[in-house]
């Protein structure tokens, strides 16, 4: 198999980002960048995966409400990734969803959010520190597997979260409130989780917590079939 190549949604070299490009270099893989729609065209087709990362709330409006208590919202960066949802379930490339990218993978498939959850001192972060929280994962899912256990610990730092679920979307890890913490979808190559592995593992890696890479190389092995057949294709 060739070297694979993950496209991150997001500047390189953008502090925010480091963190994603760190863990696609400690999985062996190539990094590209998406960061704007010219790049749906130039980058996007030569991607094994695309990382969809943490970031800003989405519009209400794309899931039918008006904003109560939505922040920072940035309709060019919902644009962009809804057109890389479109051109990836229709050519099969697999897409990992981190946080937001978890709810914007949810409200492309037509689901819904709640704009700010009840349950925050135990989910939203204060600065930079993010909060700690056990969870249950379905067993036989693959993050149970990759853990060999179905209790999670895991960071957090959400004020939002799945409200109604996306058609084809199946929970697979619940928090110890009941929150969706991680979905799959039944019939694309499409995983996300609510918190955030990147900030698991490597300089970030913490005690209290799962390892993040093993996540992510679970990822690669739940991808894996797909991945093949699309270097196939291209060579």
């Amino acid at each position: 198999m060739d070297k694979l190549k993950i496209a991150v949604v997001g500047k390189k070299h953008e502090k925010r980002n480091d963190n994603y490009y760190d863990v696609v270099s400690a999985l062996g893989a190539d990094s590209l960048e998406i960061v704007g729609e010219d790049d749906l065209k130039n980058i996007l087709p030569y991607a094994d995966m695309v990382i969809i990362p943490g970031g800003v709330d989405i519009n209400p409006a794309l899931y039918g409400e008006f904003n109560t208590d939505s922040r920072d919202i940035d309709d060019d960066l919902d644009k962009v990734e809804f057109q890389i949802l479109k051109y990836a379930v229709e050519n099969h490339i697999p897409v990992l969803g981190i946080c937001r990218g978890l709810q914007i993978i949810n409200v492309f498939f037509g689901g819904t959010l709640t704009q700010n959850i009840d349950s925050c001192d135990i989910h939203t972060n204060i600065g930079l520190v993010d909060k700690v929280h056990s969870g249950i994962a379905k067993e036989g899912s693959f993050i149970a597997e990759a853990y060999g256990t179905t209790d999670i610990t895991v960071n957090s730092a959400h004020h939002q979260d799945i409200k109604l679920l996306g058609e084809g979307l199946e929970p697979i890890q619940w928090s110890e409130d009941g929150i969706i913490e991680a979905v799959i979808h039944k019939d694309y190559d499409i995983a996300a989780v609510q918190w955030h592995p990147e900030r698991m593992c490597l300089k970030n890696k913490r005690e209290d917590t799962v390892c993040g890479l093993t996540f992510f190389e679970a990822v690669i092995d739940q991808f894996f079939n797909h991945i093949v057949k699309k270097q196939n294709k291209i060579s």
